[in-house]
């Protein structure tokens, strides 16, 4: 049997069939595209930049959308030429941010290791059985700066 509370609950629409009708850009969006792509040259893009526009884009919360191929178009660049040098097709999720410094196997496993070392001496330290959010966060510091992360960095780079 369907209540009244359930019966007057409407679904959402579905979302547009290809995303660039969902967005509008605000103006510090437009500012970010316009910085960002002066730096670059629209006649001599490489596989990297192209990369590096669409990272800090997708930084920024802009994702595809009508309004940002024409803001691009505006400054001279085309939006699917820079998606398609990056190597996105659409049909996936965005590329990868460019090349780093990615971490080997061994920095990965060492800062597994600390981790859990840490984490079991806080824990038989303070006879408990979980740990508070302060000492997850001075375990994080010391992590961070014992391995050279910034606050902002994500303890493992998981890109390929």
């Amino acid at each position: 049997m369907i209540n009244s509370t359930q019966s007057s609950m409407q679904m959402p629409p579905p979302p547009p069939r290809d995303g660039r009708e969902q967005q509008s850009l605000t103006d510090e969006q437009k500012t970010l595209i316009s910085d960002t792509l002066a730096q670059y040259d629209a006649e001599n893009l490489t596989e990297s930049d192209a990369q590096s526009i669409i990272a800090a884009f997708s930084e920024a919360g802009i994702h595809p959308s009508r309004e940002m191929e024409e803001a691009m178009s505006e400054l001279g660049f085309e939006a699917r030429e820079i998606g398609e040098l990056a190597g996105f097709d659409g049909r996936q999720g965005p590329p990868p941010p460019p090349p780093g410094n990615q971490q080997s196997d061994e920095q990965i496993s060492q800062l597994v290791d600390y981790l859990s070392e840490a984490i079991e001496e806080k824990l038989a330290e303070t006879d408990v059985t979980e740990l508070s959010d302060e000492d997850k966060a001075q375990i994080l510091a010391e992590a961070q700066q014992k391995f050279g992360l910034k606050q902002t960095d994500s303890i493992i780079d998981t890109t390929a």
